[in-house]
């Protein structure tokens, strides 16, 4: 009688993340998926090519996604984590991965990146790009140079060539007893959404399904563009891990 509970309690776990797993975009064709459209061929073509280069001369494997707007009740970190688990980029081994998500619409932006980059490409760090790089571009809606801007210190920054700034926060402000208390706030949220939300099935409609999601912490009909890829040919994929880092934001 103890097992069949068990089942019954594990298997709906278990179904629903699968469906929630189904719900995302199969893993990509390209390093750039804009599936908002707002980039053109040859933006794309550009991007793609320095992010063929860097995974040709370091394995480490960036994906860009765009999307018109987020899922209903999802949220933004849920939502990249969700889809950078499926997609996987950078080696098993080595975890050197990164998803930077976009939703236009919405106005938000996440950085996530693997394990093997944490070290290169802090939280903070990925805060820095997202605040000083990308949303001035992002506010004029200039995509594409607010992509490439993130690029041009986050590629160097992986291979080891750079370090991104960051500010330094007094002691006073890392010692702060509100960030504590936000942090236990956080984890409540957290527990308190891990049973069933309803969530949609596209990226611009708002049908809904039942699954399990997690909150937005830190910020904030499917189309494709067309165009080849500058150099070395796409590999999808490797079966990259999610280290949790990263950082979000919006515009």
């Amino acid at each position: 009688m103890n097992k069949l509970l068990i089942l019954i309690l594990i298997i709906p776990t278990f179904y629903f993340a699968a469906f929630a797993q189904d719900d995302l975009p199969e893993k990509p064709q390209s390093w750039v998926n804009d599936y908002a459209n707002v980039l053109s061929n040859s933006e794309k073509q550009s991007l793609d090519g320095m992010l063929s280069g860097l995974e040709t001369r370091s394995s480490n494997q960036f994906f860009i996604a765009i999307f018109r707007t987020m899922p209903e009740n999802y949220y933004l970190e849920d939502f990249s984590v969700k889809l950078y688990d499926k997609w996987k980029p950078g080696l098993a081994d080595q975890d050197n991965g990164l998803l930077m998500v976009i939703f236009i619409d919405d106005r938000k932006i996440r950085i996530e990146v693997g394990y093997g980059l944490e070290d290169v490409i802090t939280d903070a760090q990925s805060g820095t790009v997202i605040r000083d790089y990308i949303t001035p571009h992002f506010r004029t809606g200039d995509y594409y140079s607010g992509i490439k801007a993130a690029l041009d210190v986050l590629i160097p920054a992986a291979e080891g060539k750079y370090q991104i700034p960051i500010e330094q926060k007094s002691k006073k402000e890392k010692d702060s007893p509100i960030s504590v208390f936000f942090i236990v706030f956080i984890i409540f949220i957290i527990l308190s959404r891990i049973f069933g939300r309803r969530r949609s099935t596209g990226y611009g409609s708002k049908g809904r399904y039942t699954g399990f999601g997690g909150p937005f912490i830190f910020g904030g009909g499917r189309g494709g563009s067309g165009g080849g890829f500058s150099s070395g040919g796409f590999s999808g994929g490797f079966g990259g891990m999610s280290g949790g880092g990263g950082a979000s934001g919006s515009w």
